[in-house]
């Protein structure tokens, strides 16, 4: 089946094969764009991606971007009376993307990132009233949750360290040089695997002594000394901190493992709950480029504002609100130390 074939009975409601051909070479072309996006571009594409699901236009870059895309192929083709052809075509090109991307050993490649940056943007929104649309949206969503599952168990596989490798001295070199060189080449294997697992026993080491600390160093108390909303929330942003991967089941579960049940509030509400926490918990979020992209970063954006939240009705209960903000933590943290790797 061709990559376009499912999804275009959303565009028409009989395709023909020429149809389908076009908009499967547009894709083929934005998938190429989306791969030459920095970590941050793709998290912003997310955020228009999602947006254009909750029924906004993309933003004018990124449009013209896909009118190019389409148009090459069909001349005729005006992104102004086709949105959602751009909408479609866009996002199914996303998800070739983030299903087919290999994962490299930073586990912060650009799909690494439109794949977070998704994932928690789509399920924080509400079902779209047109079924095939919101069956593409499950998709996306389903096909980001993978990869990021994916990418942070594979990424955390110790490396084998190599023996050092033949030291062989070019002739062609400056005499200088040539040892330094040569020595270099023959050991940069050895030292790249020793490096990438001492990040990895880094990581462990800081976020263990963090859980068993139980201590809030953005609140100055212990985690149990507050109430649940604020104890969900802080503990999702701090075990972000210690993460030098995107998290995997057991990181959250090891971070909300003493947030217990609780009703379920929508983002004002929590807001309001978490109360005068609310300053600190924000702080570090507030005037940065997460706070301007509140449909990848709502809780974030939201903690880091003044005055009311306006933001769609979603509810989660205290150990979802946790999850959430590990999330969105963790890709400003992944961002802050790999940002600009892709």
């Amino acid at each position: 089946m061709s990559i376009m074939a499912k999804h275009s009975q959303i565009i028409w409601a009989q395709p023909t094969d020429a149809d389908v051909a076009a908009r499967n070479k547009a894709v083929v072309t934005l998938r190429t764009q989306l791969a030459g996006q920095s970590t941050l571009g793709a998290i912003k594409t997310a955020g228009a991606i999602a947006d254009c699901f909750a029924g906004a236009q993309l933003p004018a870059p990124l449009a013209s971007e896909v009118q190019s895309a389409i148009s090459d192929h069909s001349p005729a083709f005006l992104l102004a009376n086709g949105e959602l052809q751009g909408t479609v075509c866009l996002a199914v090109a996303t998800l070739a993307s983030v299903r087919e991307h290999g994962v490299e050993r930073t586990g912060w490649s650009n799909m690494d990132a439109m794949a977070a940056a998704l994932w928690s943007a789509l399920t924080f929104q509400g079902q779209v009233e047109n079924a095939r649309i919101e069956e593409l949206r499950q998709e996306l969503v389903g096909a980001c949750c993978d990869r990021v599952a994916v990418v942070a168990k594979e990424v955390r596989v110790r490396h084998d360290v190599p023996d050092v490798g033949t030291l062989t001295i070019p002739e062609a070199n400056a005499a200088g040089t040539r040892a330094n060189n040569a020595y270099r080449k023959a050991t940069a294997p050895v030292i790249a695997a020793l490096k990438g697992n001492q990040d990895l026993d880094r990581e462990e080491i800081d976020f263990l002594w963090w859980v068993l600390s139980d201590y809030s160093e953005i609140l100055g108390c212990p985690l149990d000394a507050k109430d649940v909303m604020p104890r969900a929330v802080a503990a999702g942003i701090e075990g972000a901190k210690m993460l030098r991967r995107l998290p995997g089941d057991g990181y959250r579960h090891a971070v909300l493992r003493r947030v217990g049940a609780s009703d379920k509030l929508s983002l004002s509400a929590l807001i309001a709950a978490v109360g005068a926490d609310r300053a600190p918990l924000g702080q570090a979020f507030a005037g940065t480029w997460s706070a301007g992209i509140p449909t990848v970063f709502p809780l974030l954006s939201a903690l880091a504002a003044t005055g009311e939240v306006q933001a769609p009705g979603t509810t989660l209960d205290a150990r979802d609100w946790g999850a959430r903000a590990l999330l969105e933590a963790s890709i400003v943290a992944m961002e802050g130390r790999f940002g600009g790797d892709a």
